[in-house]
This record gives C-alpha cells, sequence and structure tokens, in this order.
C-alpha cells in the first residue's frame, strides 16, 4: 500500500469520527432543546386554553345574567362562581326572590360549559313537584306546584287569548294567610295593557315585582290554547322584566328589557329564544319600542291586608300564590 492510499484510508476514517462526533452532540443538543422548550411550549398553550376557558365562563355566565333580567319572574341573581378545566367546566349561580325588603333564598341555575361557551343547564336537578289538589283545576292542568329545592309554591298564569274552563283565585285565598306573613302573589289580566295603562289600574300599596309581558308568537298560543295550558314561572318561554325599583341595580324597566332582549340576539345560548320574542314583539315598522311591549300580568308582593285591595278587581282574571314567607 503505497502512501497515498494510506492518507486515503486515514482521512476517511477520521471523517466517520467526525461524523459520528457530529451527529451524538447533534443529537445530545435536539434533546436539550426539546427539554426546555417542550414545557415553554406546553405552558403558552395550557395558559392559552385557560385565558379561552376563562373568557368562555365569563360570556357565558353574563349571557345567563341577562337572560335571567328577561326570563326570571320575579328571580335576581345574587353571587355567580365557577370554575374550569381544560375544555370548560361548572356555573352556579344562587338566585333569590323579593318579597318586601326581603330576599327569599331560590333555586340556583347549575350548569356546564364548553370550550365555545355553550351551556348546558342541570334542568333535572330541582324543577317542580306537582299536585292534584282539585279535581276541576286538575282537569285543566293547573297543578299546585312546588319548588323542588326550597318546597315553597310556585306560580303560574293564564294567558289572555286561551279561554280557560277554569281560574284560580287565590287573593280570595288571602283571609286564611296569617297577617305576619309576607305573600308573592302573580296575576294574569283580562287582556293585554300598555306599561303605563296597567300602572294606573294597580293600587298604590300593592308593590310589583316583576311585569309578564305578551312575547309570545301565535303558534306558541295555538298550543296553549289546545289543552288549555297555564304558563308556569319556570316555564323556559316566560318573558318579562323587573319593575322599576330595582334599575338601580342595572336592571330593571321597560328600556333594560327590550336593550337586553336585542343583545341576546347576538349570543351563545339564548340567541333563538330572544329571536322569537324579539319577532312577536316588534311592530310593523320592524323595530321594538316601548309602545310594543304589551303587559298581561304581574308578581306582586305584600302582606295579606296590603293585597286584600287587589280582591274584585275586574281586569284581574286569576290570580295565584307564589312563596309565602313569615316577617321577621
Amino acid at each position: 500500500m503505497n502512501n497515498e492510499q494510506k492518507d486515503f484510508s486515514f482521512d476517511n476514517n477520521q471523517i466517520k469520527k467526525l461524523m459520528r462526533k457530529a451527529k451524538f452532540w447533534s443529537t445530545i443538543k435536539i434533546i436539550v432543546i426539546t427539554i426546555v422548550v417542550t414545557p415553554i411550549i406546553l405552558s403558552v398553550l395550557w395558559y392559552g386554553l385557560w385565558k379561552l376557558t376563562l373568557h368562555s365562563a365569563q360570556k357565558t355566565i353574563g349571557e345567563i345574567v341577562m337572560f335571567n333580567e328577561i326570563s326570571g319572574p320575579n328571580v335576581h341573581i345574587s353571587h355567580q362562581t365557577y370554575n374550569t378545566d381544560w375544555l370548560g367546566g361548572d356555573i352556579k349561580i344562587r338566585t333569590y326572590k323579593v318579597l318586601g325588603n326581603r330576599p327569599h333564598i331560590w333555586e340556583p341555575i347549575e350548569g356546564s360549559y364548553n370550550l365555545f361557551g355553550t351551556f348546558s343547564r342541570n334542568y333535572g336537578s330541582y324543577g317542580s313537584i306537582q299536585f292534584e289538589r282539585s279535581e276541576s283545576l286538575a282537569e285543566t292542568h293547573q297543578f299546585d306546584r312546588f319548588n323542588a329545592y326550597t318546597g315553597d309554591r310556585e306560580l303560574f298564569f293564564y294567558h289572555p287569548d286561551v279561554a280557560y274552563d277554569v281560574y284560580k283565585d287565590s287573593i280570595s285565598e288571602l283571609e286564611q294567610i296569617e297577617k305576619t306573613n309576607f305573600v308573592e302573589l302573580g296575576l294574569s289580566f283580562d287582556q293585554a295593557y300598555s306599561y303605563n295603562e296597567i300602572q294606573n289600574k294597580l293600587p298604590s300599596n300593592v308593590q310589583v315585582v316583576w311585569w309578564w309581558v305578551d312575547a309570545y308568537p301565535y303558534e306558541r298560543i295555538d298550543f296553549f290554547q289546545q289543552d288549555q295550558d297555564t304558563i308556569s314561572a319556570d316555564y323556559p318561554f316566560i318573558y318579562g322584566f323587573h319593575a322599576e325599583q330595582f334599575k338601580e341595580d342595572a336592571y330593571g324597566g321597560i328600556d333594560s328589557f327590550i336593550t337586553s332582549l336585542e343583545r341576546l340576539q347576538d349570543s351563545n345560548n339564548f340567541k333563538w329564544e330572544a329571536g322569537e320574542a324579539y319577532n312577536a314583539l316588534i311592530g310593523d315598522n320592524g323595530k321594538l319600542e316601548q309602545s310594543d311591549v304589551q303587559i298581561i300580568g304581574a308578581i306582586v308582593t305584600g302582606t295579606p291586608e296590603q293585597l286584600k285591595s287587589l280582591q274584585g278587581l275586574p281586569f284581574i282574571k286569576g290570580s295565584t300564590l307564589g312563596v309565602i314567607a313569615e316577617l321577621k
């Protein structure tokens, strides 16, 4: 073997050694970079998902609060809590009713939401318990209903465009209630009234806490008519607004009702419900104005003595008892 061959063999071996060494250190470098970069990438992804989930939770709660403003008969929101995980979480919103100047604890709104802010309520958690106390009322699907969470009586209403064989008159039952109690009473009117008109009809000593709005399309009223269905306070499609006294809490009154209804049409969770109610209310000009909002019922609270002033008023077609709480 001549010198040139030896030099070539030596150079080839050296090159192989250098390549193996370079490959080794390249592998080490990749491993080190992976060890350092992977946690950073995962942390960024985790933080991004957490922020997105947090945003979804807050947006969902905002929509629930807004929808409650137009569909929670005398139901107000106190505290809101939620937990988050990678793809969503759970929401619990505590609620109460107003009786006079006191809160009365009501069933919470509970459910889960996903990463995209879609809310699924746990309707089966509480619901209501029904009793057929009267044969005449049972025949027309008018059951006494009690809230499964609190045990209190639930309100229901009569739509003025539905002809019922029997109307409940709970105003006549006020004599049987202790004077030391505070009463929630649901009123159903004989027809739709403008807001200003109905305000002038009710006695001044009666506190209205919620107004029931006629926001039903003809198809839904026809559905009610088939079996003379009453509309319970926990019905998914019952709309109205809290009285003017709650304006200090940033809601209450017709203007707030209209604003919430318009905004909810762009919501993720209540777009369909808000759209149906809005379309049922708008006038010929295609806009929703105060004059388009017609009142067909109300919730009032007071002592039995105060509510007796409602006795015999011709525009009250039916009345039902709700929460009865002792004054303390």
